[in-house]
């Protein structure tokens, strides 16, 4: 947005950007060239104070723009510091960096009577999904209503689609979240510079540009090409993250970590730094209680890493109750999921502290507040495909209602666990789908080798969301699993 639009303004302006190495926030002030006059920082910065100081004793103007927290409320002595969580007289706290950015555009239209902000609504639309601020504030409701519905930038627009098979053609919060935005997530953690650099000049372009692509032995728009090479990145980044999710597991098992109540892993040997948060966030949501990641800093002498909530267990806010130990040195971030920074004998008696204080409570366990709990004899198809024509409204703070669903008597027999990976969990009741993704072969084992196949049918209650699956123009009812228990049923006759 920021490039494009200063572009716009002034052709002839010099702009040089850098990318950060790995998933990063903030500036290093030795990495900003001589000769520099303004340093604009959007979705970071604000609390790089020392930064800012080297910056402005060589005469460098620094704006910041941004909507990360600050310690304190602290205010930069040495830059202009744009941000909703500093501002009294900004209600939105949860609009994201993109948001603030487009704000400071808004700004400048106004500044110079041009009308130029809202050509980029698209990308403020994806950059407040892909952070997942809270729909339910109405000014992101807005904003991503607006971009949604005229998405201009090209690569966007090819990613889209490419992605059409998955997403049925629909363009909403959910299809942004699980097929468009993880590929720039993939290029900004596992990308390499080259990748990085062709995804921003794609997104910077018109469309018109063209690459040579050296397997197929011909020219090809760049935006093409640079879809092709996300997609192949985001799969190199999940063997890397699956590849580590192992290993921390063998660790998790060999040192019993899960005697602790918050899961508390060193990875240094063993995870690639720019996939802590993805990691944590898996582990999180696996073991069902939160996730600190940390490995040593170069020093050797503080270690630091990424931490991750579990919002379905006890602690609703992790940064707040880590930082009411006064232990850390900083938690940098959202309430669940932010960076962590701390000395290590320290590590050790926060570990003392959190086990101590929640030595009564069960974090293993997830506990859901459910919107409807139904016997699957009064489920309809009716009902699900009701549900799902709101789909367009889910986003984070408006979920898909919560179901809770009871009873459901299914042959062992109909049970399937498929997918390239044996991930994929999926039977069929009375003409609905209950599918789960990221699953596995115990869990797919606790179904059908329960009480050593004494019975041919199980009873399981479920936990999920109503979806609707749509191939070859059939449309099937689905409840997406998000948990589940199983039962022994009694045997009845299907006929």
């Amino acid at each position: 947005m920021l490039i494009n639009y200063l572009h716009k303004i002034k052709p002839s302006i010099n702009i040089q950007y850098r990318q950060q190495d790995g998933k990063e926030h903030g500036i290093n002030a030795n990495h900003v060239p001589s000769g520099v006059d303004l340093v604009l920082l959007p979705d970071s910065g604000s609390a790089d104070f020392a930064e800012h100081k080297k910056l402005r004793e060589r005469g460098i103007d620094i704006i910041v723009l941004d909507h990360h927290e600050v310690e304190n409320n602290q205010e930069s002595k040495h830059a202009i510091v744009v941000n909703n969580q500093l501002s009294p007289k900004f209600d939105n706290n949860s609009f994201s960096g993109a948001g603030v950015t487009f704000k400071f555009l808004e700004a400048l239209d106004d500044r110079l009577e041009v009308d130029y902000a809202n050509t980029y609504l698209d990308l403020l639309a994806l950059g407040i999904i892909g952070d997942s601020m809270l729909v339910s504030e109405k000014e992101n409701r807005y904003y991503i209503t607006k971009g949604l519905k005229r998405i201009k930038n090209p690569l966007v627009k090819e990613i889209l689609k490419s992605q059409e098979y998955s997403t049925g053609g629909v363009v909403d919060i959910t299809s942004i979240s699980f097929f468009i935005n993880p590929l720039f997530n993939a290029v900004v953690r596992s990308g390499s510079k080259e990748e990085k650099n062709q995804v921003f000049e794609a997104l910077l372009g018109d469309g018109t540009e063209e690459v040579y692509y050296e397997r197929g032995k011909k020219y090809e728009p760049l935006t093409t090409n640079t879809v092709r090479m996300m997609k192949r990145v985001r799969v190199r980044q999940n063997k890397l993250r699956d590849k580590g999710v192992e290993a921390i597991e063998e660790k998790i098992a060999e040192k019993n970590l899960l005697n602790n109540k918050i899961l508390t892993v060193e990875v240094t040997n063993v995870l690639d730094p720019n996939l802590s948060g993805l990691v944590a966030n898996r582990l999180a949501q696996s073991y069902k209680r939160p996730t600190l990641l940390v490995r040593w800093d170069d020093d050797n002498a503080t270690l630091s890493g990424s931490a991750r909530g579990y919002e379905n267990g006890y602690i609703k806010d992790l940064k707040g109750y880590l930082d009411s130990m006064n232990q850390f040195i900083y938690l940098r971030g959202h309430p669940n999921a932010h960076g962590v920074k701390i000395i290590p004998n320290n590590l050790i008696e926060v570990n003392n502290m959190i086990n101590k204080d929640l030595k009564n409570i069960e974090l293993d366990t997830g506990s859901y507040d459910v919107d409807f709990e139904i016997d699957m004899k009064h489920l309809t198809k009716g009902f699900i495909t009701t549900l799902n024509d709101y789909s367009d409204l889910w986003g984070k703070g408006v979920e898909s209602p919560l179901l809770m669903i009871h009873s459901i008597n299914v042959n062992k027999t109909a049970v399937l666990l498929q997918g390239k990976s044996k991930n994929v969990l999926k039977f069929a009741v009375n003409g609905i789908e209950f599918i789960k993704f990221g699953s596995s072969e115990e869990e797919y084992k606790s179904i059908v080798d329960v009480e050593e196949k004494k019975s041919r049918q199980v009873s399981i209650n479920v936990i999920g969301k109503a979806s609707m699956n749509t191939f070859r123009g059939q449309k099937t009812p689905q409840i997406m699993i998000e948990d589940f228990e199983v039962e022994e049923a009694e045997d009845k006759l299907l006929f």
